[in-house]
């Protein structure tokens, strides 16, 4: 008399093996993009901090020197961190006897795209 009996296995299936390795081919895949996000968004901040920088040295510059209190618009570069930033500066009166309003606007050489802005006012005597 033979028995009927079954051994049970245990482990894992193909499909279960295949399953999981999907799965964690969608997690590393999913990694691989924030990863490249991050990178980007460091290097953008980099630049912006860079272009904050040259913005307060120019707003010091403007609010130190006596150049710097004739009305109009002026601009120029400056090199910040070895890289090369065109600026815009405004100097124009505020409407309150002897205050003027300065702004500047830091942008890379070659674009229009304004990274950092500074305004303050100034006395002019």
């Amino acid at each position: 008399m033979m028995s009927d009996k079954r051994h049970k296995q245990s482990g894992v299936t193909l499909v279960e093996t295949l399953v999981a390795l999907a799965v964690i081919g969608f997690v590393i895949a999913g990694l691989l993009v924030l990863v490249g996000q991050n990178t980007r968004f460091a290097a953008a901040m980099e630049e912006r901090t860079y272009a904050s920088v040259a913005a307060d040295n120019l707003m010091v510059e403007a609010m130190t020197l006596t150049s710097a209190l004739e009305l109009g618009e002026t601009g120029g570069e400056i090199t910040v961190g070895e890289r090369q930033w065109s600026y815009r500066r405004s100097i124009v009166e505020t409407g309150v006897e002897d205050v003027i309003r300065i702004e500047i606007d830091v942008l890379p050489v070659g674009s229009e795209q304004v990274l950092a802005h500074a305004t303050s006012l100034r006395s002019v005597k």
